[in-house]
């Protein structure tokens, strides 16, 4: 992926990967957490938060989002190795991600459609 892609990826899925962070941890606190309710003013119910949190759209887009941003930095980051002639820093930090990133994908979509 070339550095400026890369950039542009991770700048065009900063915000949305935050607005879905965040849906993901208020709507946890709205399962868990009477105060949280109650702090909201009646905009988080406990439906309401069931119905976000496991929101399979919300929960997919979220891991896509995550998955698509960290790859995309890492690949910035790998470039700034590579300039400063750390090599093979860079591959060993590059491979260990995708392979981190495979797993994560692998279990959210077994999470979700394995049964």
């Amino acid at each position: 992926m070339r550095p400026k892609t890369a950039l542009a990826i991770v700048e065009w899925t900063s915000l949305p990967l935050l607005l879905l962070a965040g849906l993901m941890v208020i709507s946890g606190y709205g399962l868990t957490s009477e105060a949280a309710r109650a702090a909201s003013l009646g905009l988080l119910t406990f439906s309401r938060s069931q119905a976000i949190h496991l929101s399979r759209f919300v929960k997919l887009g979220f891991v896509f989002l995550l998955l698509l941003h960290t790859y995309a930095g890492t690949e910035v980051l790998t470039e700034k190795l590579r300039a400063g002639g750390r090599r093979g820093a860079a591959a060993l930090i590059e491979y260990g991600v995708i392979a981190f990133l495979i797993y994560v994908g692998w279990i959210a979509v077994n999470g979700e459609f394995g049964g």
